[in-house]
């Protein structure tokens, strides 16, 4: 279906319904327009779309577009909304007309917006709290102590730890009468990062963030010869592969293609499939550290990675757009319509998406429950409605790009082919991420210190790239420590 006719059907059935959604910036162009009851803080999307990857990012899942054709808008949803669905008993009050969902950017919101047709509340408010992911990550302790209404909350995998490990901060999801029993069909490590210490589930994902390698396919056949997707993945199905491959893409453009953009991407690549996590106790992990400053030395030594290109930044964009680079390592929020892939390497179809070196993910978010939640039913259902609910998640993976955490959904519009993105060639990009989503590792793996940590290491890299890899890593544990007075190395 062509998405005017989708936006038709999708006013057709907000036509009925007497709800007003509150929310505010970031709406697609040719998205319905929900009657404003209210708006807050105006966003404009975050600069740093995605530093939620790279600094411990998850976040802000970028912007993900339309990257495919839905059916009816609306038919899903009304599938997913037409009661709330059965489940545990609720706990919490309902004493409130108005679900306040507190995010640093409405960009994703946005979308489940314009499919949702809330049954309980008159109102669902979008409230902004922080500029970008890495602000929330310390404005979200003001804002949820401040009395202010809050129901639920977005947290991103750097630091979803200090809110779900604090009662004071985070509810039970058991409290709305949902339970892990409920997350059969999503992606295990997914509702992992949600669990607390305690083993308890306080959180829940609608998108699982899983990454690959979008690469130009010109490129590719004028440097490499490679004429397919199975073809440029064997040349890179390993990370001896992939410096292999740089080192051939080196000699065959005299060094004016780099294999690929920055060093915050291959961080992030590298890192989250490593299955292993920064702090062990109190004790810093330098293990993993001192495994990528190495690579990364031999990277930039081989001259295979510009080290001055910085993650998100001006230069980051404009190496895809005027082929400067072979590819950039991309999650699933970076592929949709108006995100990095359609920015940053242009709208010819000349880009493909494969898994790379290894599975790994990048960033995503999960809905939290304010302990002070006073519009349970509402804050269930939506929770259900774009966690739970496969056809409400197939229909938002469809109208948004981004690639929902729910295998019975993502396995359908594989299967019917329903998925088509114009930046790729007309390839869909679900069919690859699917198995990366399934082979992530993440068990005990994250820890509170991870976004701190992880930004440490990167600036220490930018700043004394050109010092010995021991050097380096001692730069970083000392800054680390300095950093974070609770820890030892």
């Amino acid at each position: 279906m062509s998405k005017l006719k989708r936006t038709l059907a999708l006013l057709a059935t907000l036509a009925v319904t007497s709800t007003a959604f509150v929310a505010c910036g970031g709406k697609k162009e040719d998205s319905p327009a929900p009657t404003p009851a209210e708006n807050n803080n105006s966003v404009a999307d975050d600069a740093n779309a995605g530093d939620a990857g790279d600094a411990g990012d998850a976040g802000d899942a970028g912007d993900a577009g339309d990257a495919g054709d839905a059916g009816d808008a609306g038919d899903a949803g009304d599938a997913g909304n037409d009661a709330p669905a059965a489940g545990g008993e609720i706990s919490l009050p309902d004493t409130d007309d108005v679900l306040t969902i507190v995010c640093w950017t409405d960009t994703d919101l946005n979308n489940m917006f314009d499919i949702y047709t809330p049954v309980q509340a008159s109102e669902v408010k979008y409230q902004q709290c922080g500029g970008n992911g890495t602000e929330a990550s310390t404005q979200y302790a003001n804002y949820l102590n401040s009395g202010d209404d809050v129901d639920l909350f977005v947290a991103e995998a750097g630091w979803i730890l200090n809110y779900i490990n604090d009662d004071s901060m985070s509810a039970p999801l058991e409290q709305l009468g949902i339970s892990t029993a409920d997350y059969a069909d999503a992606y295990q490590y997914t509702v992992e990062i949600g669990t607390d210490n305690n083993g308890v589930l306080k959180a829940a994902s609608w998108q699982a963030a899983a990454g690959g390698w979008a690469y130009n396919a010109d490129l590719a056949e004028q440097y490499l010869g490679v004429t397919s997707e199975d073809d440029m993945q064997a040349k890179v199905s390993s990370w001896d592969n992939f410096k292999a491959t740089a080192e051939e893409l080196k000699t065959a453009s005299d060094g004016a293609v780099t294999m690929t953009v920055s060093l915050g991407g291959l961080w992030q690549a590298f890192s989250t499939a490593q299955n292993a996590a920064w702090v062990d106790g109190t004790t810093i992990n330098t293990g993993i550290a001192s495994d990528f400053v190495a690579m990364a030395k031999e990277y930039v030594d081989g001259g295979y990675i510009d080290p001055s290109v910085k993650q998100w930044g001006t230069e980051w964009e404009n190496y895809g757009k005027d082929g400067k680079t072979l590819g950039y390592f991309f999650s699933t929020w970076c592929l949709g319509e108006g995100a990095q892939l359609d920015t940053n390497c242009g709208t010819a179809g000349n880009w493909r998406l494969i898994q790379g070196p290894q599975e790994y993910f990048w960033g995503g978010s999960w809905l939290c429950v304010s302990p002070n939640c006073n519009t349970a039913t509402e804050a269930a259902n939506f929770i259900r409605t774009f966690t739970c609910n496969a056809d409400t998640m197939e229909e938002y993976a469809l109208y948004s790009g981004d690639f929902a955490n729910n295998k019975v959904a993502m396995n359908k519009i594989i299967s019917d082919g329903s998925n088509s993105n114009p930046s790729l060639g007309g390839q869909d990009q679900f069919a690859v991420l699917a198995g990366v989503a399934e082979g992530i590792k993440m068990s005990d793996s994250i820890s509170k210190y991870d976004q701190n940590l992880k930004d440490t290491l990167l600036n220490t890299l930018f700043e004394n790239i050109s010092d010995d890899a021991d050097t380096i890593l001692q730069k970083f544990t000392d800054q680390a420590l300095a950093d974070n007075t609770d820890l030892n190395a």
